[in-house]
């Protein structure tokens, strides 16, 4: 695991503190994806961006320095963080299915993210959790499904969904375009492109998916054993990333 108490830490939280000042603004954060030697490439995992936005989201107190939110501290921990806070920066994880209480409504537990961080009153928050969901491409019927009758594709805008239901100011997205099919990741990718222009809602894409940061980010911050290194990847390791072309907007 990325050591979070290093001295660099610090720095590193506040710089990526910086690339997502409000309005509107997207940073991808990337892996370092420099040859580490003749014949040999870095392993891209343990570069410490996923640690990064879980501090952000108050997942991973362990760490040095300081989090403000447009000019306010933020509690390090979402233990300590109260229903605004909690709602103003919210996590996407890569494992959607994960993510989801086994058994229970997929739409149940959208409306129930908008009961605790929103104080909505269940009828209204059922109706806002279903509209939401059809942006996405999720119907009633698939809102009345448990986790396990649902494609990852699917979870994963399910997930997006119930982050966003929250209202965030801020959203971190780990590697949500991992192993998405086009027509999924062209509905995120857009859906999250609207909501950048029309809501004012800060991005921080944790990726390798270079397409998607193409897509969407104003600003790159490029990691590498909890460190940042100056600029975005180089432009070899930009032809050799997979994926196919980001699309314009919603499939």
């Amino acid at each position: 695991m990325p050591r979070t108490d290093h001295p660099f830490a610090r720095r590193t939280l506040l710089a990526a503190a910086a690339a997502l000042r409000r309005p509107a603004r997207a940073a991808g954060l990337l892996p370092d994806r420099r040859p580490a030697g003749a014949g040999r490439r870095r392993p891209l995992g343990g570069s410490g961006k996923t640690t990064l936005g879980r501090c952000l989201a108050g997942l991973h107190s362990r760490h040095q320095g300081d989090l403000r939110l447009d000019g306010a501290p933020l509690p390090r921990s979402v233990r300590r963080r109260d229903r605004a806070e909690l709602a103003a920066v919210q996590y996407v994880f890569q494992d959607a299915r994960a993510a989801f209480a086994d058994g229970r409504p997929v739409g149940g537990q959208v409306a129930r993210a908008a009961v605790r961080l929103r104080g909505l009153r269940g009828p209204a928050a059922a109706e806002e959790a279903l509209a939401l969901l059809a942006e996405f491409g999720l119907g009633p019927a698939q809102a009345a499904r448990p986790p396990a009758a649902l494609s990852g594709g699917e979870l994963q805008r399910a997930a997006l969904a119930r982050a966003l239901i929250a209202r965030p100011a801020v959203l971190v997205c780990d590697e949500i375009t991992s192993g998405l099919d086009a027509g999924t990741r062209a509905v995120i990718l857009g859906r999250l492109a609207e909501l950048r222009t029309g809501a004012g809602l800060a991005l921080l894409l944790v990726t390798h998916d270079l397409t998607a940061v193409d897509a969407l980010a104003d600003s790159v911050v490029t990691m590498d054993g909890g460190r940042l290194l100056p600029g975005p990847p180089d432009p070899a390791s930009r032809s050799r990333a997979s994926g196919p072309a980001a699309p314009a907007g919603p499939a």
